[in-house]
């Protein structure tokens, strides 16, 4: 019989057969956009904040969030403070769900790009986000809350995917935009193949 979860950079995390995750289908649950599963790009950012670690305590905005095991991640490691925000509310409950297994405490709520001000991202030292731009007009949508983000004074923005069109372009404006912008390749072997480029604004 497979396994109905793993762990993975001392995360838990619950596979689709899991019975919780079934539980959470059959109560209505159902993604509406691509949360309906975890995807490997978390682990890219993952693997980076082992080599980069973070201050203890910070406040941290996971956005689409999704199942939120990278905000979870680094709530388990570095006692942040981690609210996930994601336009789908039915991926809300599976984020809560990991939270409980894994022993932390998050906070979730509903919420687009385009919906989080400047007043609500002055509460935040970091934003996180993997596999957040996919389609090409996620390219302005996040550009625009990246400005946002900087006016509010975040203090670090980093961004993972395998390398779509829309965010090649995303990081490419934002060199031209800022001055401490960086792009990592990642590849991993382990725990799952994945690869792809961090976008890191400083």
């Amino acid at each position: 019989m497979a396994k109905e979860s793993r762990v993975a950079y001392g995360v838990k995390i619950l596979n689709s057969r899991h019975k919780d995750i079934q539980s959470l289908k059959r109560a209505g649950n159902i993604a509406e956009m691509h949360g309906n599963k975890f995807w490997n790009s978390s682990f890219l950012i993952m693997d980076y904040l082992k080599k980069h670690p973070l201050k203890k305590k910070v406040r941290i905005l996971e956005i689409g969030c999704g199942w939120g095991l990278l905000g979870i991640y680094c709530a388990k490691q570095f006692d942040a403070r981690v609210t996930g925000v994601d336009i789908d509310k039915n991926v809300l409950a599976y984020m809560d769900l990991h939270a409980k297994i894994n022993k932390v405490d998050v906070v979730t709520s509903q919420c687009s790009f385009e919906q989080l001000t400047t007043k609500n991202l002055q509460v935040f030292d970091i934003i996180v986000g993997a596999d957040i731009c996919y389609w090409d007009e996620m390219t302005k949508l996040l550009l625009n809350l990246i400005a946002r983000a900087k006016k509010a004074g975040v203090k670090q923005i980093i961004i993972a995917d395998p390398c779509r069109q829309p965010f090649t372009d995303l990081a490419e404006l934002c060199k031209k935009k800022y001055k401490n912008v960086s792009v990592e390749e990642k590849f991993l072997k382990r725990p799952v193949p994945a690869s792809g480029e961090i976008l890191i604004l400083s």
